[in-house]
């Protein structure tokens, strides 16, 4: 009530729709549960941190290369991969969204300071 006045939701609520999902992962290695947990986002923030070629890096120590992410990315039905957690060893990230690319469509590089507006689904 607001000075003595009933309000419902419906007088204040527009009409009842999906929400936004969003995933963020910290350091991690490819997992099939990790397919589970972020299946269905509409953004997914992975860590990246190698490129293909420094793979045995990324097993050793326990990071995930931008291929990988966008395997758990395409695997989950997320619509758009957001790359992040990059090795100093890359000048940019432009090898690592290439290869994440190839396998999920929808990849992109986070930068520091970086915003993006997720949309709810129509």
């Amino acid at each position: 009530t607001y000075q003595g006045r009933v309000i419902t939701p419906d007088q204040v609520m527009g009409p009842k729709r999906r929400g936004r999902k969003i995933g963020y992962s910290g350091d991690t290695r490819p997992s099939k549960k990790l397919i589970e947990f972020f299946r269905g986002c509409d953004l997914l923030i992975f860590d990246s941190t190698y490129a293909d070629r420094h793979a045995e890096k990324a097993e050793e120590n326990l990071h995930s290369t931008a291929r990988e992410a966008a395997f758990i990315a395409k695997e989950a039905g997320v619509k758009t991969l957001i790359l992040t957690h990059f090795s100093a060893r890359y000048d940019d990230a432009s090898e690592l969204v290439k290869e994440a690319s190839e396998v999920h469509g929808n990849t992109i590089a986070a930068e520091d300071l970086m915003e993006i507006e997720v949309k709810y689904p129509e």
